[in-house]
């Protein structure tokens, strides 16, 4: 409930992201930027997750992660571009900078799509019936291999189409989709069927 309160406008929002710090922290080898609201202390940023408004990681030279915390704040490509900002200027000079993207929501728009999905039209039967399996759940071996390069054209056509959350953030900083990993998301995968879509920049 204060939290509601406290984040009660639009105005409210735009005055907190535009005063909101951005924090590095380092956890199990790998770097965390978090962005917190102004004047808040370091140690009470690391030791209070609940303070934390948005983050991204970075692990080598590999961004993942882009996330609102409190999402009321916007989506990662409004919110997120300072903390990827600050995290690519920490790359050793000369390092290229790469992306791996979370497809959420990749599974409920094949489900329902239907003709609105150029993908699905350039499927045969089996290729079809595998995929709309895969967006229901079925993690089978056997089901996965029919529908894993359908699989792979939804998800191009869903970032191409800006439909993915965190994909749209790598994209507004230049990103461009170099390709789609499989089952690289188990823990979501009804979400995306276990698939990430990797971005590299120039």
């Amino acid at each position: 409930m204060k939290s509601s309160r406290f984040f009660a406008s639009s105005t409210d929002h735009t005055q907190l992201l535009k005063t909101a710090e951005v924090h590095r922290l380092e956890e199990n080898g790998k770097r965390k930027y978090v962005l917190v609201a102004q004047g808040m202390d370091s140690s009470l940023v690391k030791r209070v997750p609940q303070l934390h408004l948005a983050r991204i990681f970075l692990d080598g030279n590999t961004l993942y992660g882009a996330k609102v915390v409190n999402k009321t704040l916007g989506d990662p490509a409004d919110v997120c571009g300072r903390l990827f900002d600050a995290a690519v200027n920490d790359f050793a000079a000369g390092q290229s900078t790469r992306a791996q993207s979370t497809l959420h929501g990749l599974s409920k728009w094949v489900s329902s799509g239907g003709t609105s999905i150029d993908a699905l039209s350039i499927l045969d039967e089996n290729q079809k019936e595998a995929v709309i399996a895969i967006a229901n759940g079925e993690n089978d071996q056997r089901v996965y291999s029919n529908g894993r390069k359908g699989w792979e054209l939804l998800a191009t056509e869903f970032v191409s189409k800006e439909l993915g959350l965190e994909a749209r953030l790598y994209q507004s900083k230049g990103g461009t989709l170099s390709g789609i990993e499989h089952h690289s998301d188990m823990d979501y995968y009804s979400e995306s069927g276990g698939a990430t879509a990797i971005f590299s920049f120039s």
